[in-house]
């Protein structure tokens, strides 16, 4: 029975709730489920005992401390807007130059994969990638195939299948995106250049002597494209930085505001309730509620920052030298894809 085969559908079910709250879900939603964890959280100690919710110093203590935090919560929105407007403000000659290097850069990359005018969408403008990968792979391979050294026809046909295989998935991943920057970012993270470039410059190295020209002016444009892609993918995370920052620092100014209230309230409030006859399940509910809303912030900022985090982490790893996670990661990857294709 291979490993393939013993990998069970709750194994896949995990992984892809996993990614989903990392990476592909969205945030408002992952908001939405930590804010209702909290509050089951709460509701589920409150009433089996294990907590005494009830309106006591306590909660008041807690809630006054949240209330601080929230302060400071709304401060670090503010920082957060003012770290992307430094972004975009300058002198007129100083915007000029970064717009007209971005689309000279634009075009130089259009050159390279042989596109007169490149996509403004970032979903096809790395398609047109893919399939400029895909293209010199094929003519790397048939350069490969008039070789005679046996050892550098298997390495080539090994590193083009490898190519193509994975080009084809992320061209199939990325048709139908449209202009969504984070579904974009996301499918390139799964895309290995860095090894695949590592590779061209060793086969080029290692057998400068037996390559004929049409192989090394294929390996050539594939190191070039590899670059092109790496430089564009990292523009792309930087642009896609600063829209999540300013999206997280509105969304934390909007929730900010309701939680302090709710917090304040509750503050006030539980002083003047105290002396109620209010049934226990009331209590529980409402005081489950109340910090579950009051918590709403701190589930924006966790949402948004893994994320951005995560995949900070991830693009990172592309560049002249790999992690040893990201190389396990890889190796994890394609072990699995080659598994998948066997069966």
């Amino acid at each position: 029975m291979s490993e393939s085969e013993n990998i069970s559908p709750v194994d896949s079910a995990t992984d892809r709730l996993i990614r989903w709250i990392l990476l592909t879900g969205d945030r408002f939603r992952i908001t939405a489920a930590i804010t209702g964890l909290v509050f089951a959280i709460f509701l589920l100690f409150g009433f089996t005992g294990f907590i005494s919710l009830s309106v006591s110093d306590r909660a008041v203590w807690f809630l006054s401390g949240t209330l601080s935090g929230l302060l400071t919560l709304i401060a670090i929105a503010v920082g957060l807007n003012q770290i992307v407007l430094s972004q975009e403000l300058g002198s007129l000659d100083d915007l000029y130059d970064r717009t007209k290097g971005t689309f000279d850069v634009h075009q130089q990359i259009g050159d390279t994969t042989n596109v007169s005018v490149s996509s403004p969408q970032a979903s096809e403008f790395f398609l047109q990638f893919s399939n400029a990968i895909n293209n010199r792979a094929g003519e790397l391979e048939a350069a490969g195939e008039k070789a005679t050294n046996e050892q550098l026809q298997e390495e080539i046909r090994d590193y083009t299948e490898t190519l193509t295989e994975q080009t084809d998935n992320i061209s199939a991943d990325l048709e139908n995106l449209g202009f969504e920057l984070t579904d974009t970012l996301i499918v390139l993270l799964d895309y290995h250049d860095s090894w695949q470039l590592h590779t061209a410059r060793r086969l080029d190295a290692t057998y400068e002597n037996e390559l004929s020209e049409p192989a090394i002016e294929a390996l050539d444009e594939l190191e070039d494209l590899f670059l092109g892609l790496d430089a564009a993918r990292d523009y792309i995370k930087s642009l896609w930085i600063q829209r999540e920052l300013a999206e997280l620092s509105r969304m934390m100014l909007y929730t900010g505001l309701p939680a302090v209230i709710v917090a304040g309230l509750a503050i006030f409030i539980a002083p003047e309730i105290s002396g109620l006859t209010i049934a226990r399940p009331i209590i529980v509910v409402l005081l489950s509620a109340t910090i579950a809303v009051s918590l709403v912030p701190l589930a924006v900022l966790l949402a948004y920052v893994v994320r951005i985090a995560l995949i900070a982490q991830r693009t990172a790893a592309f560049g002249p030298f790999i992690p040893e996670d990201e190389q396990q990661r890889i190796s994890g990857q394609v072990t699995t894809e080659s598994q998948n294709s066997d069966k």
